[in-house]
């Protein structure tokens, strides 16, 4: 896996690469220009095979096309989850959210743990991060850590686009697979 390059000069309008390693891994990176490196880990005992992934080996999607009058269209990049990467016990990727859109949206719940760090296209962008009925402003560099079992919608101002990464954990022997959505809400998935 010698020399791989990563080049992305915007987080919210170039697609993204993601190095995935296991622990006592050595890996070194070399910075050709002024660089951000997000590092994200949790404890994994299993030993797997260094994983580069880039714009051309990673899932891609849209979700909410079509609904709501384009208010919750967002890209969501997998890096990785239990289906390519069995022996990880984390799932990694990133969401791209249009201005004055809505993403995690029908508003939806699990129980394993979640982490979102978030970056606007101007450093002034904000929005909101609902856990339950507390609701808290996002910025640019911010991060929310979401308990399991929250519901955990968020919010873009019109004006400001937002990227943030996700991350959720693993639990020994069930993996994240799948959403809650709020009861209340839960009829929005047939509009």
């Amino acid at each position: 896996m010698n020399g791989q390059v990563a080049q992305r000069e915007s987080c919210i309008d170039s697609p993204g690469y993601c190095l995935h390693v296991c622990h006592n891994t050595a890996i070194e990176i070399t910075a050709q220009a002024d660089s951000e490196i997000l590092v994200q880990s949790t404890n994994n005992p299993e030993p797997f095979e260094p994983q580069f992934y880039t714009p051309e080996n990673t899932r891609v999607g849209n979700f909410g096309e079509g609904q709501f009058e384009g208010k919750a269209l967002r890209r969501v990049t997998t890096y990785f989850d239990i289906h390519n990467a069995p022996y990880s016990n984390m799932v990694c990727g990133e969401i791209m959210q249009p201005q004055g859109g809505w993403s995690s949206y029908p508003p939806h719940e699990h129980p394993h743990p979640e982490v979102y760090y978030y970056r606007f296209d101007k450093p002034q962008g904000f929005g909101a991060c609902f856990l339950d009925d507390d609701v808290y402003k996002i910025r640019n560099r911010s991060f929310a850590a979401i308990e399991g079992g929250k519901y955990h919608p968020q919010v873009t101002a019109p004006g400001y686009a937002m990227m943030y990464v996700w991350m959720i954990r693993h639990f020994d022997g069930y993996p994240w697979d799948e959403r809650n959505f709020h009861p209340e809400h839960k009829w929005l998935l047939d509009s």
